[in-house]
């Protein structure tokens, strides 16, 4: 734009020095084309509105297809406009998706892409980012940027095929073929609302008195609630590089336990962990109540999908304070590396308090664990998973 404006200058200069009237009209033309331009270009793509159509959700191995509309509101075309989308690696190499259009007055342009949901977790579509200019490269390029878009991959998920345990379900669980229920005419006091908690249940006096929304807690008569306690902390699945594969893993062995406990059994599950939440970029506590359908499933499944580890050695605390919340009797299952004297005598604990506990050591490394024996002769349910296909077959250690 420099050079065009010096130019038009030494034009008009020489214009005035030879009198030359063609110089005259010369000037006055690149004078008029250079306000058009950049009245134009000013007005290009503040008229452009953009939708980013994808589903907010998806499974591991889909293809995603991301649609793009642009339209031009303004009755003044855009000579040429270069699109500019990206995204995560995991999703497509490589991680943009280009295309070079135009747009005339008052039109539409749609385009279309493909994503694989090749690893779980949450993702950010774009911004888009547009660049444009006239076509005499008269004015500098100008861009403009549009927001991005949210995409959540669930966790992988593995039929359970064996079960080889003494109760129908794959925790241990009290023999019993009575249903679950809770006694509502017996209150044993109020706690705080976490999602998926009936709403007919809301203790309206005490919630108005404090300002919190509580709920009621009962007695349990029978309970056969199912808890799961993933441990997130990177510490405790050893070095770095293996403790990524070993965290994937146990996130595969808790969402395939929650499918078969839902979808099979049909027996409520709820979750629980401390782990790092990549839409907030702070750690924090996931908690989710027992509860049984499809509905619970997805929520369990979104919460595994967007967890990162942390650094931070919380588990055994958090598990000793999220406990108990429980139903006597529950079934908490465990979801950890190594076994620990702090795990094991955690397990004790909640053994004596009612509960049935079931440990998960996930370990795709080769370990050795010193104290199963001593696991089974506290009576409590163990299971080892080095590789997928324990999960799938989930055998408990004899």
């Amino acid at each position: 734009m420099g050079n065009f404006i010096v130019f038009i200058l030494i034009l008009f200069v020489l214009a005035a020095l030879l009198r030359i009237d063609f110089f005259f009209t010369i000037v006055y033309l690149l004078i008029g084309v250079y306000i058009v331009t950049r009245f134009w270009t000013r007005r290009m793509l503040t008229r452009l509105t953009f939708k980013r159509r994808l589903p907010e959700r998806a499974f591991l191995g889909e293809a995603i297809t991301v649609t793009l509309t642009l339209e031009n509101l303004s009755i003044l075309p855009v000579p040429w406009l270069l699109l500019n989308d990206s995204f995560s690696p995991v999703l497509s190499t490589p991680p943009f998706y280009r295309q070079l259009v135009t747009l005339p007055g008052k039109g539409r342009h749609t385009t279309r892409y493909t994503l694989q949901a090749r690893r779980r977790g949450y993702y950010q579509i774009g911004p888009l980012r547009l660049e444009s200019s006239d076509l005499l490269a008269i004015v500098p390029h100008i861009s403009r940027q549009f927001e991005s878009s949210e995409l959540i991959v669930y966790p992988k998920i593995l039929p359970i095929t064996q079960l080889l345990l003494p109760t129908t379900s794959p925790q241990v669980i009290l023999p019993t073929p009575l249903p679950l229920f809770r006694d509502t005419t017996r209150l044993t006091g109020v706690r705080p609302y976490s999602q998926g908690d009936n709403f007919r249940h809301i203790h309206w006096p005490a919630t108005a008195a404090t300002g919190q929304l509580l709920v009621k807690q009962f007695q349990t008569a029978i309970a056969r609630d199912n808890m799961i306690f993933l441990n997130m902390d990177r510490a405790d699945y050893g070095r770095p590089g293996q403790a990524d594969v070993a965290i994937e893993l146990a996130i595969v062995a808790a969402a395939s336990l929650a499918n078969h406990i839902i979808a099979i059994e049909q027996l409520p599950v709820g979750f629980n962990t401390t782990a790092v939440d990549p839409l907030t970029e702070r750690q924090q506590t996931f908690r989710l109540s027992p509860g049984k359908g499809q509905n619970q499933l997805m929520q369990l499944l979104e919460i595994l999908a967007r967890i990162e580890g942390t650094e931070a050695s919380t588990f055994l605390e958090n598990l000793r304070r999220e406990s108990v919340q429980l139903a006597w009797g529950a079934t908490v299952i465990i979801i950890t590396s190594v076994e620990s004297d702090a795990l094991l005598n955690m397990a004790l604990l909640l053994k004596r308090a009612g509960f049935q506990p079931a440990l998960v050591f996930i370990q795709p490394a080769a370990y050795n664990y010193p104290r199963l024996r001593q696991v089974q002769e506290l009576g409590i349910m163990s299971f080892v998973v080095t590789g997928e296909k324990d999960v799938e077959a989930w055998h408990a250690i004899p």
